[in-house]
């Protein structure tokens, strides 16, 4: 089977296996228009014969772990024609993709799933658990907590929005490096899909919150999706109370109820005063693995001094396989090396990742199936705790 990656007059073969696979529409008469690359976009592609049956797109981006700054990379449009269904295509195109991802020096992977069972095979792991909220308008906070709110129209600028970006999200696993905070914001009509903006800056003219948001037939709707790039972010409580306190004045009379969601990690439920009638839905936050096991091992947090030795199970990257002894101490480089030695725990890249990422702590080893720990006296909670994290790009 033949792989590799498209070139710029083949990318409409892509979008028509994504228009068959996902039944969409695909305009064949124009079906060239199509060619136009995307930038950090790499599309791998299975032929069968002279023309493509099966592909990904790889998206390339740099990511925060850790404190350092990694590449990450993106798995999105997974798409194969029925005829050429489980044949091993989508699987040779993610081998290869993960092997460049590899030779490219990047440490992680993410990925959306339609299913989380098919993705394992590939040594992807659940990533952090997301809330999506749903709270009525008169259960929003109320009262004046300074500064004030403004809406922002095309043409103004939308640096603040980065600047929030970068407050909210900068010591959070997985959140992707940005040099604006959403190009789409200046590519679309936001006015013509009866979007807005709104931003609160503090008495001296501070960003501190903003929401872009849309009517979800009787709800105000700041969730981010597929369909609209809404959003709901804030540098601390009272920049979010603000905020939360304009919605509710603005929007009461409307409006039923406000729609938002956020990391796990940002325990917002305490500055809603009301919690009678609001509801709240956990998802996953798409899944992830390691690409370099070394090298996480490497860059990764650790608390304290000590050493720890890791056995992977890698089903895609023959790198990854093998024994891993991790020795660190605070304030110092962490050491990794390959080791001969009794493992302290087995487990697979996609957990490694979650695990190190700080998806899960230490005490919740003996709930994942796809972890076994050997010597439950090896400091494990010095490697393995809970840390903000969350995977901020849709692809």
């Amino acid at each position: 089977m033949l792989v590799r990656k498209l070139q710029l007059e083949e990318l409409w073969r892509f979008e028509l296996i994504n228009a068959v696979a996902f039944e969409g529409s695909f305009d064949w008469e124009h079906r060239e228009e199509k060619n136009k690359p995307e930038p950090g976009v790499d599309v791998w592609a299975a032929f069968d014969g002279d023309a493509p049956s099966a592909g990904l797109a790889m998206s390339h981006f740099q990511a925060r772990f850790d404190g350092n700054v990694v590449g990450l990379g993106g798995v999105g449009g997974v798409a194969s024609l029925p005829a050429n269904r489980r044949g091993g295509s989508i699987r040779a195109c993610m081998q290869a993709a993960l092997e460049d991802l590899y030779a490219h020096g990047d440490v992680l992977s993410a990925l959306y799933p339609f299913s989380t069972r098919y993705y394992e095979q590939f040594g992807y792991a659940n990533g952090v658990e997301s809330h999506l909220w749903h709270v009525p308008l008169g259960d929003l906070p109320s009262g004046d907590f300074g500064g004030k709110v403004r809406q922002l129209f095309p043409g103004d600028d939308l640096g603040p929005l980065l600047e929030i970006y970068n407050a909210f999200y900068k010591r959070c696993n997985l959140s992707v490096v940005r040099e604006e905070y959403d190009k789409e914001l200046t590519e679309k009509d936001l006015l013509k899909e009866k979007r807005y903006i709104f931003l609160w800056e503090d008495e001296n003219g501070r960003p501190g919150a903003f929401c872009i948001v849309g009517r979800d037939g009787d709800e105000l709707n700041a969730r981010t999706d597929f369909g609209a790039h809404n959003a709901l972010l804030f540098r601390d409580a009272q920049s979010l109370q603000a905020l939360l306190s304009f919605v509710r004045r603005s929007f009461q009379a409307y409006y039923k109820a406000f729609r938002f969601a956020l990391p796990g990690w940002a325990a917002v439920g305490n500055l809603l005063p009301e919690c009678a009638h609001l509801t709240r839905e956990c998802f996953y936050n798409g899944m992830v693995r390691a690409v370099n096991v070394e090298k996480l091992l490497s860059l990764c947090a650790c608390k304290g001094e000590g050493a720890l030795t890791l056995e992977v199970r890698d089903p895609m990257l023959a790198q990854n396989q093998g024994t891993f002894r991790l020795s660190f101490r605070e304030g110092e480089p962490n050491q990794v090396e390959r080791a001969a030695c009794a493992p302290d725990a087995t487990l697979g890249v996609g957990e490694l990742a979650a695990l190190l990422c700080g998806v899960h702590a230490a005490d919740e080893l003996r709930w994942m199936p796809g972890v076994d720990v050997h010597n439950a006296a090896a400091p494990l909670d010095q490697v393995f705790y809970p840390k903000p994290c969350h995977l901020t790009e849709l692809f």
